[in-house]
C-alpha cells in the first residue's frame, strides 16, 4: 500500500452520456510517480483517458478525449541560487477541445 498526500478541490461537475466527470484542482504534497492518477482512482474518480488507472472507462473516454486529461497549470521550483521560479501554462488546445465536447454533450442531454 502506497500512501500519498495531496490537496484537492472539486471545482466543477459535468456529465456526458451516463457518466459524471469532476473538474478538480489537485496540489501534490509529495512527488510520487503517478500520485495524482493513483490517488484519484482510489477515490473512484480516475482521470479521463487513463489506460492504467481508469482502464474500465478508457475506451469510452478516448472517443472524446484522445489523451490523458492531466495538465500542470502552475509549478514553482527553486533555482540553483535558491530563488523561487514559477511557471504557468494555460490548458492545452487538445484538452480545451475535449472539455468543450464534454460541455456540448451535457447541454444536449
Amino acid at each position: 500500500l502506497l500512501l500519498v498526500k495531496a490537496c484537492y478541490k472539486m471545482v466543477g461537475l459535468d456529465s456526458v452520456q451516463q457518466g459524471h466527470f469532476t473538474f478538480a484542482e489537485v496540489r501534490p504534497l509529495t512527488g510520487r510517480k503517478h500520485q495524482i492518477r493513483a490517488h484519484l482512482a482510489s477515490l473512484g474518480r480516475p482521470l479521463v483517458s487513463d489506460a492504467v488507472y481508469g482502464h474500465q472507462a478508457f475506451a469510452a473516454d478516448s472517443r472524446w478525449c484522445p489523451r490523458l486529461f492531466l495538465h500542470c497549470s502552475r509549478v514553482t521550483l527553486r533555482d540553483i541560487d535558491g530563488q523561487l521560479c514559477r511557471a504557468e501554462a494555460p490548458l492545452t488546445p487538445d484538452l480545451m477541445r475535449a472539455l468543450g465536447s464534454l460541455r456540448t454533450a451535457n447541454f444536449r442531454a
